[in-house]
């Protein structure tokens, strides 16, 4: 028969071997697919039980690895290579400088705690260091806990250029002017500038006490950081210098001490006096009376200065201090964080602010408002913690002084 299905002859044994790597290749296709496909399930899984529980890795951003809730770490690993120092316990979100580790794109990043290993891949870019600020500014890496994203803030003290509120080394600190003044004068340089706020302090000095350059011990969580011009010697307050590395400047003291003025943050910039020096204003208040129904008092406690966690005997203690906003692992002013002042007595009675103020149509003036970081004659009380809110925002003193932030 010669019709369409009568011939049976035999594959020839080339066309065999050509069926047979097809089928093999599909073969593997398929199995490829697959495992992706599984693997694929199985790392996001492996990442969800990792950031389930007290402790989380939360972000990346710049060379700083953020992290929230509470293990002890025993070791920081991005990309294969050891990033931090063991040991640090951590309370609420910590910033942690990774210094080198992180590059741009993809990132593995492996912390081991004390209960489990938590891994997770985060991307990095450049953002944080081409993010272009105003002259004289810097770039603050944002923290989630907090609420802030990058921002920009003054390098150093604000002076006063020709009645513009101006970021350079040149000359003393703008001061005797109010928080009300200071405020206005913040605003009036443009659209995204203000007064610094208590959020942006917060993050400040959070960033900086994990960085072990502002140290004196160059590790973290040993010796004590850095806390700036506040010996009273000179007794007045400084300009800054155009060297970073200078940041003894003015101060008669050397290497060691803890009159450095200069603070570095995770990303290499480097704020001057954001401890010591003058205080400076923050956009950030309390009210005087308790009845007005809003949050009338910042931390609670008694008047005259109290201690961040235990320190070496002040008799008071800022037990109500919530935690985003202590120093962080216990620290305090033995390590160079500074002292908290409420004005308030344990009644709420404020100290000094004045309660004539009243509330009119809904809106009630503010009564007490923040001041941080210490003046040159604060000692123990200085450090990039330290706070003071028993200020009207109509008061002006010759160690009052401001820092603009823009974002």
């Amino acid at each position: 028969m010669n019709g369409l299905f009568s011939s049976r002859n035999a594959l020839s044994p080339v066309v065999a071997s050509v069926l047979l790597i097809v089928v093999a290749i599909l073969a593997a296709l398929g199995f490829q697919i697959w495992y992706q496909s599984f693997s694929g399930s199985t790392l996001s899984h492996v990442e969800t039980q990792s950031s389930s529980g007290s402790f989380s890795v939360e972000g990346l951003s710049g060379s700083t690895l953020f992290v929230k809730g509470s293990a002890k770490i025993q070791s920081v690993s991005i990309n294969g290579n050891d990033c931090f120092v063991s040991g640090l316990t951590n309370s609420s979100l910590n910033v942690l400088p990774m210094s080198d580790c992180a590059k741009e794109g993809k990132n593995e990043i492996v912390v081991v705690a004390n209960d489990r290993i938590y891994s997770k891949t985060e991307y990095l870019d450049s953002y944080v260091y081409e993010n272009p600020c105003p002259d004289g500014y810097v770039v603050v890496p944002g923290n989630a806990e907090l609420g802030t994203h990058n921002f920009c803030v003054m390098k150093y003290e604000a002076k006063n250029v020709s009645n513009v509120a101006t970021s350079q080394a040149a000359g003393f600190p703008w001061v005797n002017i109010t928080w009300n003044a200071a405020k206005a004068e913040c605003e009036s340089l443009g659209s995204g500038f203000h007064l610094m706020t208590e959020e942006e302090r917060l993050t400040i000095a959070h960033n900086v006490e994990f960085v072990a350059g502002n140290w004196n011990s160059s590790v973290v969580g040993t010796g004590f950081l850095y806390s700036g011009h506040n010996d009273n010697s000179p007794s007045n307050s400084l300009a800054a210098d155009t060297d970073d590395g200078n940041g003894y400047s003015g101060t008669s003291n050397s290497a060691g001490s803890n009159q450095r003025r200069t603070l570095n943050l995770s990303n290499g910039e480097v704020l001057w006096d954001f401890a010591g020096n003058v205080w400076e204003w923050v956009d950030a208040w309390v009210y005087a009376n308790a009845s007005l129904g809003f949050p009338y008092r910042y931390h609670g406690g008694d008047q005259g200065w109290m201690s961040y966690n235990s320190d070496d005997g002040t008799g008071k203690n800022a037990s109500l201090v919530p935690s985003s906003k202590l120093p962080s692992n216990g620290w305090n002013a033995n390590q160079g964080m500074g002292r908290y002042y409420d004005g308030y007595d344990i009644l709420g009675a404020n100290n000094n602010v004045d309660e004539g103020q009243a509330c009119t149509s809904g809106y009630c003036a503010p009564k007490g408002v923040f001041l941080s970081g210490g003046d040159w004659s604060n000692g123990a009380l200085t450090g990039a913690f330290a706070l003071v809110l028993d200020g009207g925002p109509s008061y002006s003193f010759t160690s009052f002084g401001f820092r603009c932030s823009y974002s």
